[in-house]
């Protein structure tokens, strides 16, 4: 049994780099039988980690097809990004009433962990950097469903970051979401709440906008 979750464990990490390295695109098919082959193992553990995949929004399984890459559509993107805006500025709203001095300390290691994430080309990292500096006026808002919320879709759209966002490629000098972040944290600072709904809205909007220009990031 322990083998078998080991397995599991081993073929879930290889396609996903795989992914994340951009040596599978979307649209690309995956069967169970070439990752059986690769990484020499049985089906079973393959079937259940491109399940985990499907369910972070990576995979889609196919019936009689079998997985292949996701592709979300740009009506999928804007559906989420368009609620996400909605939920964190409602998020702000309540954190700039209770911030401490603690939180904004916080925040700010949170955009050094950030930078050092992207020097050293940690796009895991990254994303986990990136869903806590989204996810923490949420967190201090003392709404725990609503922290639920925000997390959730965090989770979702690491999956479209990963399909989409060209991390790898971008030098440091031209990433937006760094400085947007900080925009983010200095209406926080400032106790903002109109400063911090212009700062949020505007970093999701241009992350959205990021994402759906490009048809594809293998073209």
């Amino acid at each position: 049994m322990k083998n078998k979750k080991n397995n599991e464990e081993f073929a879930y990490e290889k396609v996903k780099r795989a992914i994340m390295l951009k040596k599978l695109g979307a649209g690309q098919r995956v069967t169970e039988e070439w990752i059986s082959k690769e990484l020499k193992m049985s089906r079973t553990p393959i079937r259940a980690a491109l399940k985990r995949l499907e369910n972070e929004g990576l995979i889609q399984l196919v019936p009689n097809k079998g997985a292949i890459v996701y592709n979300p559509s740009n009506k999928e993107l804007e559906d989420v990004f368009n609620l996400r805006t909605v939920l964190e500025k409602y998020a702000g709203q309540l954190a700039v009433t209770t911030m401490k001095d603690e939180d904004i300390t916080y925040m700010e290691q949170l955009l050094e962990q950030e930078v050092d994430a992207y020097k050293a080309k940690d796009f895991e990292e990254f994303m986990r950097v990136n869903g806590q500096i989204h996810a923490y006026p949420a967190k201090i808002s003392d709404n725990k469903f609503l922290l639920q919320q925000v997390e959730r879709l965090n989770q979702w759209t690491d999956g479209y970051l990963i399909l989409k966002d060209d991390f790898y490629t971008i030098p440091l000098s031209e990433v937006k979401s760094i400085p947007e972040h900080g925009r983010i944290v200095e209406a926080l600072r400032k106790r903002d709440a109109d400063l911090l709904e212009e700062a949020v809205e505007a970093h999701l909007l241009s992350t959205l906008n990021d994402l759906s220009e490009r048809t594809s990031i293998f073209n």
